[in-house]
């Protein structure tokens, strides 16, 4: 599909309820990265870094390691002064991608780094991997069982080397296992379980967790121990969330419980005292590294921050997050390295408003982000919109709206303000073929039209579940969901029903002979058609997946007749209004047949073998006989309408081994060969064909 990709397990997703819209405003409330230019014959990122980030740690000279997970978990360093980060995943679980677990770094030596990751390829089991250059090169140590499931890694310095503790859990018994030659080999420490912290000065010394619970323990032989330290009590029923030692003599002992708030130890864990946060402990404790009374905290609620060790009384709060209206989700991990504080929020970080001296780890140069949706105006390609999703694939995806008036070089939040402290995102956007300033939305709250310049979003002109919208020719206005299909002839004032739906308030149980449309897409070349894909549901049996059906409209929406069942891309030919080619995927290959005739009948054109996995094609609005394919190892061309293929010069690999197979192509209308890609495992490229 050229000028709207779309991934159509993310397309079906459940509309959701809102407040009543109080005070509609386009919300260019996310400034995100330049992206950068196309190079010739060779991919470069394009668009804003949406990924989700999982652990983040900081070195002693103060470089960033992050990991990003969608279909592969890519480590990342942001070197210490630089603008942007580098991928470091160059020998992680070859030759599949894998999935990152934990990332840990030595806290004397930033070169050494030790990850954890399930390998792909079908592996089910987690392995350590270490690196001595810094993340450059990593080499596999060891490969633990079906109970080696790690939820935090943690490198604690000893008088000789260091010991590595590896918290267990997601989904296994909770255990803390231990390693004294860097990762080879793992022993079960008895009586403790995780969280732990070690201070990073104090050889031997490591806090954990009492594993029958009610206190916490400490140990001074290097985790070979643990005593219990009773005088901090922890109620039934409450939990520690993270414990942090600073630097220092004496040091600073944090404890943080879930309901019990956050406790302060000045001397080791002999005294206590409660010295704020009840009933809301932090998520993640940092301390500066050389200003260890240089404290910092956040939750759910904020950002905070000490200069007299987390003294009861000393917090002051640094970001707000109830109040924001980019709200984030709780951050889990939270470092303090040379500049200012890095914060990582737990599903997705946006920016916030920080004061001078503190600083997000945002994505910025992570090209870690999936596409669901890429829009770029026929009329105008200065105006792109983009639907990203965070960290999933499928109906319940956090889906938005990201747009661009100066052709992707910077992008703002599609948002509508529904209570004086709530905002909801636009989860779809279509430009008017004719004018890209005037455009239609979908949000939580209703469908709504807007023209660019109008500080406000307009008015609400459908409440109902629609959660596709396309504009046709003549400014015809079509939005599609579980109603089916409405179309207005006179900007919203009126809607009539073109092609039925049925409203399925629970989805698990849809009704026999229920219809749900999902997807519009309007004909660049020839605003008139219309193509809707729907998912119907034949059996009413529970979570019944439905089936695919594609209806085509030659008048603008008005009228509906049926084009094929199964699922298949349909892609224009440009000059050629009545044909487009059609992409189906069957279960032994992919095949791509044209139609001249709307869908009449269509002719095969080319069969691409099952080891291509053909994910989309698209046409050139600027050399109409030429065609690209996304296939699993990078983009290729047809001269010669799909007739035959060639790979394009530069191949695609932007960065390691990774994110060869794409999910999507489409070639840009402002010059032939201008193409984008997404690859399955998140990210966006664009590419300047030289020829």
């Amino acid at each position: 599909m050229s000028l709207t990709t779309r991934n159509s397990s993310v397309n079906q997703r459940i509309a959701t309820s809102s407040p009543a819209l109080c005070a509609g405003v386009l919300a260019a409330a996310l400034l995100l990265s330049p992206a950068a230019r196309a190079g010739t014959d060779r991919w470069t990122p394009f668009g804003p870094g949406q990924g989700r980030l999982q652990a983040l740690v900081a070195t002693s000279r103060g470089d960033l390691f992050v990991t990003s997970s969608f279909t592969a978990g890519e480590i990342w360093q942001r070197p210490k002064g630089a603008p942007i980060w580098r991928w470091r995943g160059k020998g992680l679980g070859l030759p599949a991608s894998p999935r990152v677990t934990a990332l840990a770094v030595h806290p004397k030596n930033p070169n050494a780094l030790w990850a954890t990751l399930v390998e792909g390829g079908g592996s089910i089991f987690e392995s350590v991997y270490r690196s001595t250059d810094g993340g450059a090169t990593w080499r596999k140590l060891y490969t633990g069982d079906l109970d080696f499931r790690l939820v935090r890694l943690t490198v604690a310095p000893t008088r000789n080397s260091v010991v590595l503790l590896a918290e267990t859990g997601n989904g296994v018994a909770r255990r803390l296992l231990r390693s004294t030659d860097a990762g080879m080999s793992w022993t079960e420490v008895s009586g403790v379980v995780g969280p732990v912290s070690a201070p990073p000065d104090v050889a031997g010394t490591i806090y954990a967790v009492a594993a029958a619970g009610g206190s916490l323990a400490k140990s001074t032989d290097d985790g070979q121990t643990f005593d219990p330290i009773p005088s901090l009590a922890i109620t039934t029923g409450d939990e520690v969330r993270t414990l942090h030692a600073t630097s220092g003599r004496p040091g600073l002992i944090l404890a943080s419980l879930r309901e019990g708030g956050l406790y302060r130890s000045p001397n080791g864990g002999r005294t206590w005292r409660r010295v704020g946060f009840r009933h809301s402990g932090p998520s993640a404790i940092a301390s500066e590294p050389l200003q260890p009374q240089k404290i910092y905290l956040t939750n759910s609620t904020g950002l905070y921050t000490s200069d007299r060790g987390a003294q009861s009384g000393s917090f002051r709060t640094v970001a707000n997050f109830t109040f924001s209206p980019l709200a984030i989700s709780e951050p889990t991990a939270l470092v303090a390295a040379s500049g200012g504080p890095y914060f990582l929020a737990g599903e997705d970080l946006y920016r916030v408003t920080l004061p001078e001296g503190f600083a997000a780890a945002d994505k910025t140069g992570i090209e870690a982000f999936g596409v669901a949706e890429l829009h770029i105006s026929p009329r105008d390609p200065a105006f792109v919109a983009l639907l990203p999703y965070t960290g999933c694939i499928g109906e319940l995806c956090n889906v938005r709206t990201l747009l661009s008036s100066d052709g992707g070089a910077t992008f703002s939040r599609v948002r509508a303000q529904t209570s004086p402290r709530a905002f909801a995102d636009a989860t779809d956007l279509a430009f008017d073929p004719e004018d890209p300033r005037r455009r239609l939305l979908s949000l939580p709250v209703g469908t709504v039209l807007h023209e660019a310049g109008d500080p406000g979003l307009g008015r609400v002109m459908l409440s109902g579940p629609e959660r596709t919208v396309e504009i046709a020719a003549g400014g015809v206005l079509l939005a599609g969901g579980s109603n089916g299909i409405l179309i207005s002839e006179n900007d919203g004032t009126t809607w009539e029903t073109t092609l039925s739906g049925t409203f399925m308030p629970d989805l698990a149980h849809p009704v026999p002979g229920s219809r749900r449309v999902i997807d519009l897409q309007t004909n660049p070349y020839d605003p008139e058609r219309v193509i809707a894909r729907a998912l119907e549901f034949i059996s009413g049996l529970p979570h019944d997946s439905g089936r695919i059906v594609l209806y085509k409209s030659a008048d603008a929406g008005r009228s509906w007749s049926f084009l094929r069942s199964g699922p298949a891309d349909v892609e224009p030919i440009p000059d050629a209004p009545a044909s487009f080619y059609l992409l189906i995927r069957n279960a032994s290959a992919t095949e791509l047949h044209r139609s001249d005739d709307f869908g009449a009948t269509s002719a095969l054109i080319h069969t691409f073998p099952p080891a291509d996995r053909v994910g989309d094609v698209a046409t050139d609005p600027n050399a109409p006989g030429d065609l690209y394919a996304a296939t699993r190892t990078g983009v290729r061309r047809s001269r010669d309408g799909g007739v035959t293929w060639e790979e394009i010069p530069g191949g695609f690999i932007p960065f390691g081994p990774y994110r060869r197979a794409l999910a999507s192509v489409q070639v840009g209308p402002d010059q032939a060969g201008h193409l984008f890609a997404s690859p399955l495992d998140g990210g966006l490229f664009e590419y300047q064909l030289s020829n």
